[in-house]
């Protein structure tokens, strides 16, 4: 066999095509994972959306934001300000915006839209999130 620089061009070669299939390997493994991740980011931003599409609300609806939950992410809920305004008798059932792929209902009662509007406090748990909902003073 040839030698070049002391080294058999066979074994060159061979070694040359190793890294080439490592290389081509770990190309296709992180590609994959970098389509998913654009993939899984578009679906929650898609759904993250819908909550606000179909709701008929104005500029000066109240948005909270919930505390991190596990894996560190939030949700938003948008309330209304003409719930606050005027309380429903049976209260309102909310849905949060959507963050890794699940929502969360959270349910206010007329006496809590009523503490919100007179400048009070209202805190909700859901699941792991917490809800402080209050008007900016």
């Amino acid at each position: 066999m040839r030698r070049e620089n002391g080294a058999d061009v066979h074994e060159l070669t061979h070694d040359t095509d190793e890294i080439i299939s490592l290389d081509r390997r770990r190309f296709l493994n992180e590609l994959g994972m970098a389509v998913l991740t654009v993939r899984c980011l578009y679906a929650n931003a898609l759904g993250a959306g819908v909550w606000r599409q179909g709701a008929a609300g104005s500029d000066d609806d109240l948005i909270i934001h919930s505390g991190p939950g596990a894996f560190s992410h939030q949700h938003d809920l948008l309330i209304p300000m003409a719930m606050i305004k005027t309380p429903p008798r049976e209260g309102v059932r909310l849905t949060s915006s959507k963050a890794l792929l699940h929502r969360h209902t959270i349910l206010l009662t007329r006496q809590d839209l009523t503490t919100v509007g007179a400048g009070g406090t209202v805190v909700q748990k859901a699941s792991s999130h917490i809800f402080v909902i209050a008007l900016a003073k």
